[in-house]
């Protein structure tokens, strides 16, 4: 496989979505990890992530398949790491971020302010 199927099977996830083959996105994924850059990595977790449900296809599609589009000008040395890195950026903001913790509230009543009911 060649990089510019990176470009091709992006776009492929994005018209095909919702659906999703399996073999184009394992394809991608192991594509975008041979290539091994930080942007090449962000992407293919992202990838996975959309995968299992854990991000939104509808937002992440569109800017996954812009970033392998910036990829692919990056290793043709058509842009420079400046670029590579503002793509990476976007692409980390597609992470997902935990549940926060519930807010745990406590009473602060001195014991001696406790009675019994009459």
């Amino acid at each position: 496989m060649s990089v510019d199927d990176i470009e091709r099977l992006s776009t492929k996830l994005v018209q095909d979505a919702p659906a999703r083959d399996p073999a184009d996105v394992a394809q991608l994924v192991l594509e975008l990890r041979a290539i091994g850059s930080p942007l090449a990595l962000a992407i293919a977790r992202i990838v996975e992530y959309v995968d299992d449900g854990l991000v939104d296809p509808a937002i992440a599609l569109p800017a996954l398949a812009e970033a392998c589009a910036t990829l692919v000008a990056g290793v043709k040395g058509q842009v420079d790491d400046s670029v590579l890195e503002a793509a990476r950026y976007q692409i980390d903001t597609l992470t997902p971020m935990p549940d926060k913790p519930p807010r745990v509230v406590s009473i602060d009543v001195p014991i001696i302010k406790l009675r019994k009911k009459p």
